[in-house]
């Protein structure tokens, strides 16, 4: 086969970790060095049993509590997690409840969780289009949403593909560049359709002085046709870190509304057709997530041009109730699951096709896949230092080192020649989320997706004991888990 027809294939890389003596990570190795040098001071204050019965005891437990992995997680992680959902629990906590008999201030029907704190602005960009911030004044973030439309079905050459997937890979890059962008959510979310957007073509097309069979036949089939047929929407999240001098200051919204422009406009060398999102259609997608009986009236409203008069202090669920793992909310069941491991060997560009795609046996399922960029130069530091730490730990042993260890070398050597060649640092994740109504069969939605997460090459895990949190992270309105760690930082890796 020639060069020219040939499929690239690219690789993901491996997490970022440090490496300590004997192979151990670098945390473990620290508490190692401290228990071992506070029992040498207790063999030298003469406090020999302290040392054998207190101090050894205390520095092998905390050592295997930070070390030891379990579902993904470090077993201090999973006993603080546990821990907190217990006392959850205890207090009535997981179970949500808004409208005018409910505890929410003024009645109102507000998101809940994190996103409870948020507030809705609106702005006009430099090209006179409204759009919608979503701000969490206490942590200065403020997330615009642009509605896409996505090609990357459309018949095309490799070589289309080729650029599309660079041109994608350089939009990305360029969001560690200002310095200010927290994180990047690119959401696909399929659901069923209604039938009103076939309508209303329909309606555009049909002459009224047509002959009647013609506009029966017409109508029969716009409505067979829509009838069980999915629909796709998607958009991306793009949160930034702003400044304001005081609550009433919203100068930000300017600065946001001068760069949105080429933002969404460079998206178009990517495949991708973006628009900024306003106030009233982030409001509907947002309730719509969390209330899917609704869909049918936005579509509805929207084919008749009216406005559907919903504020943000209202797009929030009547109620929901988290369970261990699963999350119900307005008489449906969702189930959320994160990346445990990404992709260890090398794929092509369509890898995630399967699992975006719509799937005959799940109504509705959303896919989110996070970008969080580095900064440009802390991800050099980064990327030598990590390439550092792979010598020392492929190079630690006169044994023949680990196929592992060379493939971390290799990865952080491949991670240096991009960095060189401009390339920019980040870290990803994707979240998987599925929602079937009372009557459907969720073990069997279940197993769908973990068969399109294996078929991705990506091994999911179900968000035991977050599943409420990991519904609000994956759809994409600003809300990321990272920066508000519900365990401490001492126990993780």
């Amino acid at each position: 086969m020639s060069d020219e027809l040939s499929v690239p294939v690219y690789s993901l890389g491996q997490p970022s970790r440090r490496t300590g003596l004997g192979g151990l990570s670098l945390k473990t190795t620290i508490v190692g060095g401290a228990g071992f040098l506070i029992f040498l001071l207790c063999q030298m204050a003469g406090m020999q049993k302290i040392g054998y019965f207190i101090v050894l005891p205390v520095t092998i437990i905390t050592a295997l509590l930070v070390s030891a992995n379990f579902a993904g997680r470090t077993l201090a992680q999973a006993l603080e997690m546990n821990g907190q959902d217990m006392r959850r629990r205890s207090k009535g906590e997981h179970v949500y409840v808004a409208g005018p008999s409910s505890r929410v201030p003024g009645g109102r029907y507000r998101l809940p969780g994190s996103l409870a704190r948020t507030e809705l602005l609106g702005g006009v960009d430099a090209l006179n289009n409204e759009f919608g911030v979503i701000f969490d004044r206490p942590r200065r973030e403020a997330t615009v949403l642009f509605d896409c439309q996505l090609s990357g079905q459309t018949a095309m050459t490799q070589d289309e593909r080729n650029d599309i997937t660079a041109n994608w890979g350089r939009w990305l890059a360029g969001l560690s560049l200002s310095g200010d962008v927290v994180s990047a959510v690119t959401v696909v979310n399929t659901r069923p359709g209604t039938g009103e957007l076939v309508a209303k073509e329909v309606a555009a097309t049909v002459k009224d002085d047509a002959p009647w069979i013609a506009r029966q036949i017409q109508w029969e089939a716009a409505r067979e046709l829509s009838q069980g047929t999915p629909e796709l929407e998607a958009h991306i999240a793009l949160t930034f870190k702003v400044t304001v001098s005081d609550a009433q200051d919203t100068s930000f919204l300017d600065l946001i509304g001068t760069r949105l422009p080429t933002l969404y406009e460079d998206l178009a060398w990517s495949g991708i057709q973006a628009t900024p999102m306003d106030e009233a259609a982030v409001c509907a997608r947002a309730h719509k997530f969390f209330n899917p009986a609704s869909e049918a009236d936005f579509e509805e409203l929207t084919v008749n041009g009216v406005d559907h008069g919903l504020e943000w202090e209202d797009v929030g669920p009547a109620w929901h109730q988290t369970d261990r793992n699963v999350y119900h909310h307005e008489g449906c069941a969702s189930v959320t699951w994160e990346m445990g491991s990404a992709p260890r060997s090398t794929f092509e560009d369509t890898l995630l096709g399967g699992l975006i795609a719509a799937h005959p046996r799940i109504q509705r399922k959303r896919v989110a896949l996070c970008y969080r960029p580095y900064e440009a130069g802390q991800g050099a530091s980064r990327v030598e230092a990590e390439h550092r730490d792979a010598m020392v730990a492929a190079n630690s042993s006169k044994k023949i080192r680990s196929a592992s260890a060379e493939m971390r070398l290799e990865h952080t050597e491949a991670a240096r020649r991009a960095q060189a060649r401009g390339a920019q640092l980040g870290r990803y994740s994707l979240f998987v989320t599925a929602t079937v109504s009372s009557d459907e069969d969720l073990e069997r939605v279940r197993h769908d997706v973990q068969q399109l997460g294996a078929q991705a090459n990506v091994r999911l895990r179900t968000m035991t004991s977050q599943q409420d949190a990991g519904f609000v992270v994956s759809c994409g309105l600003g809300q990321i888990p990272w920066s508000k760690e519900s365990t401490s930082s001492l126990a993780g890796q």
